[in-house]
């Protein structure tokens, strides 16, 4: 702040000389007079001191017996002084405000913040919808507007706050963590049918009548729990059927196999070491680049670092810097090593294990084999788990008879 005060009102840099530099310095100092930057060498000192501090200190020169030199006028007021004929300067620091309050009318950034849900993509996509998009005057955005629109849109936002501050539209929003809606428990007649074949190894019957046993070997289709109850009288003779949602917790040992198959050879980049620099300058659509030519069959992969420039924290400008790295490349092609195929092959495992973990089965064993030949390499890999093994099958009530179909289908935890 003193610093931006000083070339407001202008400083001069001082020289000083005489009997009692010691008693002038004091003398400023009990007076209230500015001194900063002091320096001496070769029995003279030089410091910095306002103008108004310089006329001031006109009694306390005579009183220490010293001389004080004027070496430089510094700050904006003798700068504009210097330059009082050089029109064209003050008409282009006229024009520089002038093209800077132009700019301060519009957008040039908007910011999301709190989204997670939503990509940034997605919002300005709906803004767009809305004509609401960068380089557009800030008058006609209604943040008011803008807030009902992204809630009624979006239906996990539960809160959004707008705001345009300098040239940024600035979104904060807060979205729903919790379920919003709770799902209807079903309770239309069905069996619980097996979903893979297996070996049953646990199983809790809550509603229906159980198939099949624990130890039991199914098929995948094959009736587990029914939910044709068959209701009896003390002669144990079937008065009737009942028809209920079957619901157990049906737990089996399966298993799982999963192939993979890839050509032998594929392309390899290899660096030449030759890189190429550059940089760009974007001003809203138009861009100019420099960046050397590159050669005609050549390959270069390039890497782009952009930065907008700003003047305050949210005073954004339509100016882009872009800094360019480049690297030459050649493609050639090689078999994959033993030690590659048997990286493939354990990502391969990986992906496959995790996406049988996912609906919450537990891995026993699991096996994983690489074969193939110079044309085409196989990877082939089993796994044993145990989990969830009944679905639902739906059934219709009939007087003679139930039949099954299958409206829907769904593992049972």
């Amino acid at each position: 702040m003193a610093w931006l005060l000083h070339n407001w009102y202008g400083y001069l840099l001082i020289q000083l000389t005489g009997y009692s530099p010691e008693r002038f310095f004091n003398l400023c100092g009990a007076g209230g007079i500015e001194v900063w930057n002091v320096k001496y060498g070769d029995g003279v000192y030089e410091f910095f001191m306002t103008t108004k501090g310089y006329r001031a200190s006109k009694p306390f020169v005579k009183k220490a017996k010293v001389r004080l030199r004027i070496k430089g006028k510094l700050g904006l007021p003798f700068f504009l002084h210097k330059n009082r004929k050089r029109k064209l300067l003050f008409a282009g620091f006229a024009s520089f405000f002038l093209i800077l309050y132009g700019m301060s009318l519009f957008v040039w950034d908007i910011s999301f913040e709190g989204n997670r849900q939503y990509t940034d993509e997605m919002l300005l996509g709906y803004f767009e919808t809305q004509d609401i998009r960068y380089g557009m005057y800030k008058y006609k955005i209604s943040c008011d507007d803008l807030e009902s629109g992204l809630r009624n849109r979006f239906s996990e936002i539960t809160w959004v706050s707008a705001r345009v501050s300098g040239t940024r539209l600035l979104v904060k929003i807060k979205e729903n963590e919790v379920i919003s809606t709770i799902p209807e428990k079903d309770n239309a007649p069905c069996d619980i049918v097996a979903s893979a074949p297996g070996r049953i190894t646990r199983m809790i019957v809550r509603q229906g009548v159980a198939q099949v046993s624990i130890g039991e070997e199914v098929e995948a289709g094959q009736l587990l729990v029914s939910g044709a109850v068959p209701i009896t009288n003390d002669s144990e003779e079937l008065v009737r059927t009942q028809y209920v949602h079957a619901d157990a917790d049906i737990y089996g040992e399966m298993q799982h196999t999963y192939t993979r198959s890839f050509p032998s050879l594929h392309p390899v980049r290899s660096k030449t070491g030759k890189k190429r620099k550059g940089y760009y300058v974007k001003a809203g659509p138009y861009e100019l680049v420099f960046l050397l030519p590159r050669a005609k069959d050549s390959l270069w992969t390039f890497a782009i670092e952009e930065q907008q420039f700003k003047i305050f924290e949210d005073f954004y400008l339509p100016l882009y810097l872009g800094n360019i790295q480049g690297e030459e490349y050649d493609v050639y092609e090689r078999y994959y090593t033993e030690n590659e195929k048997k990286q493939i092959a354990e990502k391969t495992q990986q992906q496959f294990l995790e996406n049988l973990m996912e609906k919450g089965v537990h891995i026993i064993e699991n096996n994983v084999k690489i074969l193939g030949n110079e044309s085409v390499c196989r990877i082939e890999g089993e796994a044993v788990v145990e989990g969830p093994i009944g679905q639902t099958k739906g059934i219709i009530e009939t007087e003679g008879e139930t039949e099954q179909t299958d409206e829907r289908s769904r593992d049972n935890d």
